[in-house]
Parts: C-alpha cells; sequence; structure tokens
C-alpha cells in the first residue's frame, strides 16, 4: 500500500516591516524545536523524505534549519507561496492532492536511484500560515484544530490506497 504524508508546516516567527523579512531569533529557535521533535520520529526504511519551501526567505530559513537536523535538500515549490489562494471546492482539493501526488510518482518512476520501494512519502511544506489554513480547509481538515496559526507548526494530512484521495488528519502544533 502506497502512504502521502502532508505536513504543512507554518515558519518561525519573522522580522516586522521588511519586503521579505527572514526569520527572528526566536523563530530560529521555534523551528530548531521542530526539527529536534521531526528528528525524534522513527520512519521505515521504505520512507522517503522531502523538504519543499515557499520561495521566501522566511520559508526557506525555516526549511532549511530542518533540513539540516533531517539531512535533507531543500526544494522551492513555487505552489507554497504567500500568493498561491485557492478557492474552497473540489477543484482545488484535486490541484493540491495532484500536486503533492506527483511528487510520489517522480519518485516511484525514478529508476536510477531505486526508488521503486518506497511506499511512504513524507513531504514536509514549509508555508505560510494562510496557505496552511487554506490547504487544511481545502482537504477538509478539522476547523477545531487550525483555528490559530502564530507560531511555528505543523498539521499533517496522511493519504493511504491506491488512488490516494482519502485524507486523515493530525494537528502536532508547537
Amino acid at each position: 500500500m502506497t502512504k502521502l504524508s502532508i505536513n504543512l508546516i507554518r515558519h518561525g516567527e519573522k522580522k516586522l516591516f521588511l519586503p521579505d523579512p527572514g526569520l527572528t531569533d526566536l523563530g530560529k529557535k521555534q523551528a530548531e524545536n521542530l526539527a529536534e521533535e521531526l528528528s525524534k520520529k522513527q520512519r521505515s526504511k521504505r520512507t522517503k523524505r522531502l523538504i519543499l519551501t515557499s520561495p521566501k526567505k522566511r520559508t526557506q530559513e525555516t526549511a532549511e534549519i530542518i533540513a539540516e537536523r533531517l539531512r535533507l535538500e531543500v526544494q522551492i515549490d513555487s505552489f507554497l507561496n504567500i500568493d498561491n489562494v485557492l478557492v474552497n471546492n473540489s477543484a482545488s482539493r484535486n490541484k493540491i492532492l495532484e500536486h503533492f501526488k506527483n511528487y510520489l510518482k517522480e519518485i516511484k518512476d525514478n529508476k536510477e536511484v531505486g526508488d521503486d520501494s518506497v511506499e511512504v512519502l513524507e513531504i514536509f511544506a514549509v508555508t505560510h500560515s494562510q496557505e496552511v489554513r487554506n490547504f487544511w480547509q481545502i482537504l477538509g481538515g478539522p476547523k477545531k484544530a487550525i483555528k490559530d496559526i502564530h507560531e511555528c507548526g505543523m498539521w499533517t494530512i496522511v493519504i493511504e490506497g491506491e488512488k490516494l484521495d482519502f485524507p486523515q488528519y493530525t494537528n502536532k502544533n508547537q
């Protein structure tokens, strides 16, 4: 069975009043704490992890802190950009699911690295509070789990099965 875990991560606290602000010292500490928590999480040998980030400085800094701890490379994904607000309908739901499922397809199709044995793809998508909230609501996550997004936290959507279209949700807000 195939499993896709989409971990929506809100960046750490940002500096104020700058066009593309980086993280404050507290924001860096928040990202370090989340990275530490994630590094303790057990995973099987058939799990592949990816870390994606929006093009903004604060998300890239958060992703780099997490990636360093997990020994991953950061990939910029413009789909996670702050301006990518989708309407809450089935077309947007399918667009989000297809976007993330394409990463799994790419890995499974990449025979050069032998990743056809991947059973679980765990994506860490570092983005902005409005994108976390937007994606979560469109994918049908429980509203009570996402009332206020103001710190570096993580909301997880797990999809299992052949079609990968029946999400389950958890909130790991730090």
